[in-house]
């Protein structure tokens, strides 16, 4: 393997790396700050008044905030880890920068980011999402720009928050399965 793509495949890792823990430490940080808030609000929730249906109030902003996880990329192209490191997400049919749908398409995999790492070592240019959404990730010679799009980045939201309550979902449906007596 040459230097040059060692150097890739270790700049990717570290991006990976580096996103999982900047989204999971801030997703963490805004989730306790919410059960703070609501047990500041309404107190221990067994003991309140407040009917049965009210719950799905704090697991919907808990869907939202956990979808921005497969959201990190929707804005321009870079997730946090990105911008530090100087890289950009583009389509690979145009070379612009990758949009909001492609990106949370492109996210979608990282359910299995063992899967997408190991997969990386053989192929430093893309990785399975990038395969799926008609990505890559190159380094930003700043010289791409592109205009926000507010629709398409609400319509990725929606698309985070409808993956990250499949995902809930399975595993409740796993779980109850597994609890069923045979």
């Amino acid at each position: 393997m040459t230097p040059e793509k060692n150097k890739n495949i270790g700049i990717r890792i570290a991006s990976m790396l580096l996103d999982h823990f900047i989204m999971t430490f801030g997703i963490v940080i805004i989730m306790f700050i919410l059960i703070g808030i609501g047990y500041l609000i309404v107190g221990n929730p067994s003991n309140s008044d407040l009917p049965e249906w009210f719950v799905i109030i704090p697991i919907f902003f808990g869907l939202m905030i956990f979808s921005i996880y497969f959201n990190k990329n929707v804005i321009k192209g870079k997730s946090p880890a990105k911008r530090i490191l100087g890289l950009v997400i583009v389509n690979n049919k145009t070379g612009e920068i990758a949009n909001p749908i492609k990106s949370v398409i492109r996210n979608i995999t990282l359910v299995f980011w063992p899967i997408e790492v190991i997969f990386l070592l053989f192929s430093p240019e893309c990785r399975i999402g990038d395969y799926l959404a008609g990505t890559k990730v190159i380094s930003d010679d700043k010289t791409l720009k592109t205009e926000l799009k507010i629709v398409q980045i609400i319509f990725a939201l929606i698309i985070g928050i409808i993956f990250t309550f499949l995902i809930m979902a399975l595993q409740f449906g796993i779980q109850g399965i597994s609890m069923i007596e045979w």
